[in-house]
């Protein structure tokens, strides 16, 4: 890894991709009024892809195994449904096409391991421009858990190195966010994690300590601040008198269920739903389902599945489940496509790892029992 990121093209790569999401991650939290000065973030997503393809034409060349054919063929009716959806729904947007061709040309290569390190090293570091916010906000929460999660990737599988990258990771998601998905993911992805480095193909004290100190951890928090975590995850909306799924969504539920009510064959186009009270749907799927219509929406949650299933059964790497099982979580109440592109250094890491584990090597699992 040392010798990687110590090389010209590990410096310089790394350099680039921290510029990148430094700069995107200061428009996302609308950094001295930013956002009214950009269009949006499609020009930077493209400009990002560019500069994957360009690496991955000097440095790799197409490659089809069975799982990547398989995958391929279920991205490919997805793409052309969106597509469809478009022209057909008269919402075509240019910049979103040439967004999913360069994807699906990146995903027709083989991804090198090294490039998802420089992607990720890039991104850790430019989170600390998450502090520039002038307010807590959702989206700078769940760009952190993302990032995080894809960080674990190749850290070594020790409670050291995890108390080193977990503080000060914690210490800043504390600043910059009150996201209730957020926090939730976090604590789930790091517990989660501590338990598989000392549950895992350990002995049994070890075993033994870690339940122990989980439980003194866990319970000793949750007996002295009960309430206050209660009332902050549910927000009143569980009471004597039932459940209001509107309270307990932050107002989401009114919308999924506008979005479900109105559904089409190919969608209703960008403006799907009033968005007055919030600015989007916080729902990828929902969003897919608004946006682009039943068919599409269906093939998303194929895809998505897919990219699970291949994950536990042919990578068989447990941080790259993690991390695919987080982004979707976090996308069942943050993201969607609207602001798809917004959280931007977890959608490219999310798309470069699609890429990384297709092919039949065993780069990331042979990189990372070496640590």
């Amino acid at each position: 890894m040392k010798k990687a990121f110590l090389s010209h093209e590990g410096l310089v790569f790394t350099a680039m991709f921290t510029l990148i999401f430094t700069v995107t991650s200061l428009i996302m939290i609308d950094y001295r009024g930013l956002q009214s000065r950009v269009a949006g973030m499609d020009p930077f997503t493209i400009l990002t892809l560019g500069a994957i393809l360009a690496y991955l034409y000097k440095n790799s060349k197409f490659s089809f195994s069975r799982r990547k054919i398989l995958f391929l063929i279920v991205w490919g009716l997805y793409v052309l449904s969106a597509f469809a959806s478009m022209l057909i729904a008269g919402h075509f947007v240019w910049t979103e096409a040439v967004v999913w061709l360069m994807l699906t040309v990146m995903l027709l290569y083989r991804m090198p391991v090294a490039l998802f390190m420089y992607m990720t090293a890039g991104a850790i570091i430019s989170l600390p421009s998450l502090l520039l916010a002038e307010t807590t906000l959702n989206e700078s929460g769940a760009t952190l858990v993302m990032v995080f999660a894809a960080g674990l990737i190749f850290m070594p599988k020790t409670n050291r190195a995890m108390l080193w990258y977990v503080l000060p990771t914690l210490a800043l998601l504390v600043v910059i966010t009150t996201s209730r998905t957020a926090m939730a993911l976090y604590l789930l992805v790091t517990v989660t994690q501590f338990a598989y480095i000392n549950m895992y193909r350990t002995d049994r004290r070890q075993r033994k300590n870690f339940l122990m100190t989980a439980g003194a951890v866990i319970l000793v928090p949750l007996l002295m601040f009960s309430r206050q975590m209660y009332s902050y995850f549910t927000m009143g909306g569980i009471s004597l008198q039932g459940i209001d799924l509107n309270q307990l969504t932050n107002g989401r539920s009114d919308p999924w269920q506008t979005v479900v009510s109105g559904s089409r064959w190919f969608g209703q186009g960008h403006d799907y739903v009033d968005f007055t009270h919030l600015l989007h749907v916080h729902n990828i799927i929902f969003d897919t389902l608004g946006r682009y219509g039943i068919l599409t929406a269906v093939l998303f949650i194929d895809l998505l599945s897919l990219t699970v299933l291949i994950s536990v059964i042919a990578v068989k790497n447990f941080n790259i489940t993690l991390f695919f099982i987080a982004f979707i979580l976090t996308g069942m109440f943050e993201y969607n496509y609207l602001f798809m592109f917004v959280y931007f250094s977890p959608v490219i890491l999310f798309f470069t790892l699609i890429g990384l584990m297709m092919d039949d090597n065993k780069g990331v699992n042979h990189y990372c029992e070496n640590i």
